[in-house]
């Protein structure tokens, strides 16, 4: 992943980004990680919306810090991005995870609303809910009553 040097910004410093634009910012990430840059039709494909759609959205990104981006061109997330997608991703695993793993919702359901969540739920919130999630997942693996009690419940 390309990250331009001298980004000093992080995401505390960057204002929020709206859930649309959290969505570019986590396809960009697939496909750098994939192949080392993004490109605008890719991005469409994957997100199912016009050309000019992404461009404004890259625009947009370009504008506060998050991805390297001149039409035309190789899109690359900075340093800033890089974090902000990381962290989108993250949020969607663990409350997935819980979601299928714990609760027993249908991957799609799960999908569905890990995606959801993941664009309105406060740091604070997440960190607390994820010491949640790994308190009760270690619960649930490893205590034979808890887990009956749990799966009973959730029947």
């Amino acid at each position: 992943m390309v990250v331009e040097a001298g980004m000093t910004s992080s995401i505390e410093d960057t204002v929020t980004l709206t859930p649309s634009q959290e969505n570019y910012l986590k396809t960009i990430y697939i496909k750098v990680s994939q192949d080392g840059y993004a490109k605008m039709s890719d991005i469409a494909n994957m997100l199912s919306v016009q050309k000019s759609s992404v461009n404004t959205a890259l625009n947009i990104l370009a504008r506060g810090g998050y991805i390297n981006y001149t039409p035309y061109s190789q899109i690359t997330l900075t340093e800033l991005g890089l974090d902000a997608a990381k962290r989108i991703i993250e949020k969607f695993k663990t409350m997935d995870n819980f979601f299928c793993n714990i609760l027993k919702l249908s991957k799609e359901e799960a999908a569905t609303n890990s995606c959801r969540i993941e664009h309105i739920i406060s740091e604070e919130l997440f960190r607390k809910i994820s010491k949640f999630f790994e308190f009760t997942e270690e619960l649930y693996l490893n205590d034979p009553d808890y887990k009956k009690k749990l799966d009973d419940l959730l029947s």
